[in-house]
């Protein structure tokens, strides 16, 4: 399992945690990796999220072997994150890795998209910008603000081998927000609201 995001209470990342660390299907068969926060120096906001963090895994809790902060990275890193999750490392651990956004309301979600472009099945609010681009039940589980996010994991995790989910949802991010489509969209966009009446 893999999250990224600022340690923020929007973000959603204690959610995560708690999912994993609450539902014995997750957290004894899938370490969370968290991306995000200034691990050395954080701020007032990033201290709360991180105490809130270890009230749920505290020091000394087996589950805590299972749970890596990796603090902020930079994007070409997470990309490599992300690879690796969905790949795997022979010898080392399995592919077919999930990618977990725990916000209640997600308005775009660039990291969920960039973890579909990386062969991540993703679980993400079903408020927001995801239900635009996620397929529910085939490129990733959306998830209601009150709906149990371990058991949408659980489900996510069942994803992980569908026949053809990974090209479906690259095709989405290729057709819909690659840099030559956006851009083709600001033209249109901006050429036709410059054009003379």
């Amino acid at each position: 399992m893999l999250t990224v995001g600022r340690l923020h209470p929007v973000k959603g990342v204690e959610r995560v945690v708690s999912a994993w660390a609450s539902d014995r299907r997750l957290h004894e068969s899938f370490n969370l990796v968290v991306v995000g926060g200034d691990l050395d120096a954080p701020s007032a906001t990033e201290r709360s999220v991180l105490t809130d963090i270890e009230h749920l895994v505290r020091a000394g809790d087996p589950r805590r072997a299972g749970l890596a902060f990796l603090g902020g990275r930079p994007r070409a890193d997470v990309a490599l994150l992300q690879v690796a999750a969905a790949r795997g490392c022979p010898g080392a651990w399995p592919g077919g890795g999930v990618y977990v956004d725990g916000a209640l309301k997600e308005e775009f979600g660039l990291a969920v998209l960039e973890a579909m472009a990386a062969g991540l099945v993703v679980v993400a609010p079903s408020t927001g910008g995801p239900p635009t681009y996620i397929e529910h039940g085939d490129t990733g589980v959306l998830v209601d603000p009150e709906t149990d996010l371990a058991e949408a994991v659980v489900r996510a995790f069942e994803l992980v081998d569908r026949d053809g989910r990974v090209a479906r949802a690259r095709a989405t991010v290729e057709r819909r927000y690659s840099i030559d489509t956006m851009a083709a969209q600001l033209v249109d966009l901006y050429g036709s609201a410059s054009a003379p009446e």
